[in-house]
């Protein structure tokens, strides 16, 4: 993988590369490291999709880690943002940029080990889905759809359509073969026949309804209640667990 580090302190950079270089060596894994000691200089740099992890000090000379996070995020919505700080009270500035973890210095092999065990797990569960739209004379053509901008999947009248936050796409895939496509990790659930769901897109289980954070409104069978409310809750415990490392 390949991993940017942004520090402006030598000694503090020296010892987190070395700790991810340990933490990758114990696992036979190889990792390519970058370095900037100045905002400035790694946004001069900084291209979209060139890395697989930021590891940013918040406490930088000129920018701070957090005015660099946000311009990151403009870019790149999902990419795993790792604050380095001497200072807890920073976590709350770092949920406006979607902060990922914050590893608290000074640094140990414990805590930068769990960080790098979630974003070896981050990193292995798709992103993304890819599908065949058609388009026209018996032709399709593969559109990748960002799992997390899926609201729901609809399979009706031997069309499955897959509705999303920027619009929906009708594929000629079986509900079957579409809801293989999706990771198992309790985040999109059947709920009905030909209906799956993206849970954390969901506002609240109703009686028979789901109400989804858009305001749009899904409903189901109504002695599926308090199974689809255990699964969404099951879920919402998952994603507090896991913070912003959940897929």
């Amino acid at each position: 993988m390949h991993l940017i580090i942004v520090e402006d302190l030598p000694f503090d950079q020296e010892k987190l590369a070395d700790l991810i270089r340990q933490d990758c060596a114990s696992h036979g894994e190889s990792v390519d490291l970058s370095f900037y000691a100045s905002g400035e200089d790694f946004l001069a740099h900084y291209r979209p999709k060139s890395c697989d992890g930021l590891f940013l000090d918040v406490l930088l000379g000129g920018l701070t880690g957090i005015e660099v996070a946000r311009r990151v995020r403009e870019a790149e919505k999902r990419l795993p943002v790792i604050f380095t700080t001497r200072e807890r009270d920073y976590a709350v500035d770092g949920f406006a940029v979607d902060a990922t973890d914050y590893l608290v210095k000074p640094l140990d092999p414990a805590q930068v080990g769990r960080c790098m065990e979630r974003l070896r797990s981050y990193l292995a569960a798709p992103s993304s889905i890819s599908l065949l739209e058609p388009s026209g004379r018996g032709h399709s053509a593969p559109v990748e759809v960002a799992l997390d901008d899926v609201l729901y999947g609809q399979y009706l009248d031997h069309v499955m359509t897959v509705y999303t936050c920027s619009g929906a796409y009708r594929t000629r895939s079986s509900f079957q073969d579409f809801t293989a496509q999706l990771p198992h990790t309790g985040r999109f659930y059947v709920c009905g026949r030909g209906l799956v769901v993206n849970l954390s897109q969901v506002a609240r289980v109703l009686d028979s309804e789901l109400l989804l954070k858009n305001g749009e409104r899904l409903s189901f069978s109504r002695n599926r209640r308090q199974e689809i409310q255990k699964a969404y809750a099951e879920w919402a415990a998952d994603r507090t667990r896991k913070g912003r490392w959940a897929r």
